[in-house]
């Protein structure tokens, strides 16, 4: 056997993930009527279900489908599984959803789309909402609706997520999205010991509240503390605070220096004295800043504001993260280093796939060619962790290794993304398991926090790391996989 100290995995959302899991998966599916059969399949078995929520379509399959000469859109064609049931449909990336005209009514949108800044409700020539939308804030409009998922339900959801996770590898995850209620489930697994990874749970702050997410979030970390003081063990923490400071290419809502979509270059999701504010606050309260930047301008942007920071609140050591950071202006390197920014990165994402033959499409050969520069990153001394960002990406640890070394997917029948961008194997690693604990603050815990391969994940070839078998976890020193 091979021991070596546990994965973990800065960016990802075990939670939302494992609900999301419960429902039909859709992700195989090639066109939305596929979709649609599974759906009514899925509800003449399930004839009690109140509500679907499900994922994930991919976003080159077209929403639209002709019938009679005339574009349909997607709610009319979701409404052939039901058109009684809401039926929500996560995109790949999870800023967008697909929904049947049940979901648009029961939240009030029939006949009229609203109109949200930095959210779109798409529509038709009649100004009728397709079913189509994108972002948080028009996506929330249908989420509030929702039933909120019991107790147990959730409980038996983190244990497969756990479970999922721990087969892999991953002994510790940065949960980078916490509304809510959300935080629910995990203090009462950490309450009744059923919590067996470590997790830092990031309290997602909201521009037109920040003031109260921030006390919110402050709420969650004095409970999550009080939590550790009962059981004697701290495996569950929130010490960070998520910032959006902009969405996706695909939804074209990323922030970037030069056009790239009929829109423009997108618009940032704060007011740049807004987003100082509170980021000065949260730092004084003691948070860690995690800012989701997509766009070379959110980069920018993400670095003012901890430069900001810096200015007003003195020196520390605040590790903040810029997470995907998927397009980096090539002048930022230096502040990203200066600063003291660990950039989160996703290796899956840098291989040769649809949805990187589109974004070369949108942004153009020559941007597209600087998207996810892990090696420069590397070579400019900046801390690089990785994460799944799961559901966006599945969680196992061999996609990011291979994704990182060889720049391909786990079959390697493509041609490699960019490898001048590829990491040693001993890199992938430490960016996996030692850069992520830096981190989260948990460079301490690394020896209590080990696993158990069946072969040398180190040195083995990639059709070897494919099918590579944990065989044992220890987090905290106790064994928790297998059980």
């Amino acid at each position: 056997m091979f021991r070596f100290s546990g994965f973990r995995d800065g960016h990802c959302h075990p939670l939302f993930a494992a609900r999301e899991g419960a429902g039909p998966n859709v992700s195989g599916c090639q066109s939305v009527s596929e979709i649609v059969e599974l759906l009514a399949n899925y509800l003449a078995a399930n004839p009690d279900c109140a509500w679907v929520d499900c994922g994930s379509y991919s976003p080159n399959l077209t929403p639209l489908s002709i019938v009679r000469g005339s574009a349909v859109g997607v709610r009319f064609q979701l409404d052939l599984a039901s058109a009684t049931v809401p039926i929500v449909i996560h995109a790949e990336d999870h800023h967008s959803i697909w929904v049947n005209s049940a979901a648009l009514l029961k939240a009030g949108f029939g006949e009229v789309a609203p109109t949200l800044e930095n959210a779109k409700f798409e529509v038709d020539s009649n100004g009728m909402p397709t079913g189509v939308i994108h972002e948080w804030d028009a996506m929330n409009l249908i989420y509030q609706y929702q039933p909120s998922p019991s107790l147990e339900s959730d409980l038996a959801a983190l244990d497969r997520a756990q479970n999922r996770l721990l087969a892999s590898g991953v002994v510790a995850v940065q949960d980078a999205w916490i509304d809510r209620g959300m935080e629910t489930p995990y203090l009462a697994a950490a309450k009744r010991d059923l919590l067996r990874i470590r997790v830092n749970l990031a309290i997602r702050i909201d521009p037109k509240q920040w003031q109260a997410d921030l006390q919110y979030a402050k709420q969650v970390r004095s409970e999550c503390r009080a939590a550790a003081l009962g059981t004697g063990r701290d495996l569950l923490t929130a010490n960070t605070v998520k910032i959006f400071i902009d969405g996706v290419f695909s939804s074209e809502t990323a922030f970037v220096n030069d056009d790239y979509c009929p829109g423009g270059r997108g618009t940032p999701l704060w007011d740049k004295q807004e987003l100082s504010a509170l980021a000065i606050a949260a730092d004084l309260a003691g948070f860690q800043l995690h800012f989701h930047v997509v766009g070379d301008a959110a980069v920018s942007m993400a670095l003012d504001t901890i430069e900001e920071v810096d200015l007003t609140n003195g020196p520390a050591d605040r590790r903040p993260v810029l997470a995907h950071a998927d397009l980096i202006p090539h002048s930022e390197y230096r502040r990203l280093r200066e600063l003291g920014a660990v950039v989160c990165v996703q290796p899956a994402w840098a291989v040769e796939s649809e949805s990187v033959q589109e974004l070369a499409k949108t942004l153009g050969e020559a941007r597209a060619r600087s998207l996810y520069p892990i090696r420069r990153l590397l070579d400019e001394r900046i801390p690089v962790s990785f994460g799944s960002d799961w559901p966006v990406s599945p969680p196992e640890s061999h996609l990011a290794i291979i994704g990182a070394q060889y720049r391909q997917t786990p079959d390697m029948t493509a041609m490699p993304y960019q490898i001048e961008q590829a990491t040693t194997r001993t890199e992938a690693l430490r960016a996996y398991s030692t850069t992520v604990a830096y981190q989260l603050g948990q460079e301490v815990t690394m020896h209590e926090d080990q696993v158990e391969f069946d072969t040398d994940v180190a040195t083995c070839t990639p059709a070897e790391l494919r099918i590579a078998t944990v065989t044992r976890v220890t987090v905290a020193g106790r064994l928790v996989w297998p059980l």
